[in-house]
């Protein structure tokens, strides 16, 4: 079977929003997953752009990873705020974003990391997993006081991973919530990428429900009753091996009614 490949955006915050440009990279899975096992954290943020690219397999499935390499000290929350609220907006509040930081030399975790949100009258300490996911809000008061992220870490110490996710119902959901999902994450990707660089990268046209062990199946309850093999391979946001059992955007169109019955422990990503 194909392997699945990561969609990366590269971009550098800067004082305003400017292009957005794209990195394929190839690696072994595919990435940006809704989890209803306990989660790693939740998440948003973000910003502008410029950068590099290079390709992979025509054949390789696709997924959404928007990826910054930037000190967060000098991320203007603005800019991070007005995206965030572009997104949601556009998607109709159907895709989540989440935000990775790790160390830009290991990509792991940073040890002992505080990120603040600081302003006049903005003094915001902002949550951060053991696994570098970090919880950006969309604050309006804080947006007003023109309020930036600080930090206590060396200036390009770090990078930043936003991964924009399928946002589904936790147990059991419709083919109509995969078409919707889809629909709204290539929404909120016009939002981030100008259409010129679009042409260079895939399109998002399915959902793939992702476990991390394998011969798994997925129930479908329409006119029958099926069991769909994950037999798919991704990978999930921490770049572990997932199989997926994958649902394009064409089918979910067409069957809007049928059920889906994911066994505990699913993930979504968008392919």
């Amino acid at each position: 079977m194909p392997v699945a490949s990561t969609v990366v955006f590269s971009f550098t915050p800067t004082r305003y929003i400017a292009a957005l440009a794209i990195m394929l990279a190839s690696v072994s899975g595919q990435v940006s997953a809704q989890t209803n096992a306990p989660a790693s954290a939740p998440a948003s943020s973000s910003a502008s752009a410029s950068a590099s690219a290079s390709a992979t397999s025509t054949e390789e499935l696709q997924s959404v990873e928007v990826k910054a390499i930037r000190d967060p000290a000098i991320m203007p929350y603005k800019v991070a705020y007005e995206l965030m609220s572009k997104v949601r907006a556009a998607s109709k509040d159907k895709v989540q974003i989440l935000i990775r930081i790790t160390s830009a030399k290991s990509h792991a975790p940073v040890p002992n990391l505080n990120i603040y949100l600081d302003g006049k009258n903005t003094h915001q300490q902002l949550e951060i997993s053991a696994t570098g996911f970090i919880n950006v809000p969309l604050d309006q008061a804080a947006y007003a006081d023109g309020a930036e992220f600080v930090t206590n870490q060396k200036k390009g110490s770090m990078e930043v991973n936003i991964l924009l996710l399928p946002k589904l119902p936790q147990d059991v959901f419709k083919y109509a919530d995969i078409s919707e999902s889809i629909e709204a994450a290539q929404l909120a990707i016009k939002e981030l990428v100008p259409w010129y660089l679009r042409l260079f990268m895939p399109s998002v046209n399915g959902i793939g429900i992702c476990y991390a062990e394998q011969n798994q199946t997925v129930l479908v309850k329409g006119n029958e009753e099926q069991h769909l093999p994950a037999n798919s391979d991704a990978t999930d946001p921490l770049k572990n091996k997932v199989h997926c059992a994958r649902f394009a955007a064409k089918d979910a169109a067409k069957e809007k009614g049928n059920l889906i019955m994911p066994a505990t422990g699913w993930q979504a990503i968008y392919m």
